[in-house]
């Protein structure tokens, strides 16, 4: 008897422990910008690792943003508090979340990424997240030209990271 209950016990813990993780998993997919206009329903209640992800991508693929400016980017970032995108506590933020990738890190330290009056101006047409548990997908697409050499080009990329405490590991890139 004195068996049983030991056993009827591990598997009400195991049960509970089934039910907590169940619970924490966290599965959706937000959309903050398609065909060129911004969503805005989700943006105030990100999470930190998303605020991030989607911050970076928007200083590494949008210009730099000016005195009311109507770009999607700098409402996007107005919209998640970033008044400014140079800003060391910001930045900091992002090195610590992207600590792993040098690139990041080498793109962060001269920011701003893309001058405002660039001839590189880019424009980001869509992006959606998508959390499943630990992972961060992000689709992101851009049109852009680059007005002294006459070209221009259209980027859909999807990257996949894993969120590891406070750190950002890309684990897939299409």
């Amino acid at each position: 008897m004195k068996y049983q209950g030991k056993n009827i016990v591990i598997m009400l813990f195991v049960f509970v422990l089934l039910l907590a993780c169940k619970q924490n998993t966290k599965e959706y997919s937000l959309v903050f910008v398609k065909n060129n206009e911004v969503q805005y329903s989700d943006l105030k209640t990100l999470d930190a690792p998303e605020k991030v992800l989607l911050s970076w991508y928007l200083y590494a693929y949008g210009n730099e943003c000016n005195t009311n400016s109507l770009k999607v980017k700098c409402q996007l970032l107005k919209e998640m508090n970033i008044n400014d995108e140079c800003n060391p506590e910001h930045l900091n933020t992002l090195l610590q979340w992207f600590s792993g990738d040098m690139l990041v890190v080498y793109k962060l330290n001269r920011c701003p990424n893309m001058a405002v009056n660039s001839a590189i101006q880019n424009t980001i047409d869509d992006i959606t997240l998508v959390r499943s548990s630990d992972t961060l997908s992000i689709t992101i697409k851009v049109r852009g030209v680059n007005e002294s050499q006459e070209k221009s080009w259209n980027i859909v990329q999807t990257e996949t990271f894993l969120i590891k405490e406070r750190n950002l590991q890309r684990i897939k890139r299409q």
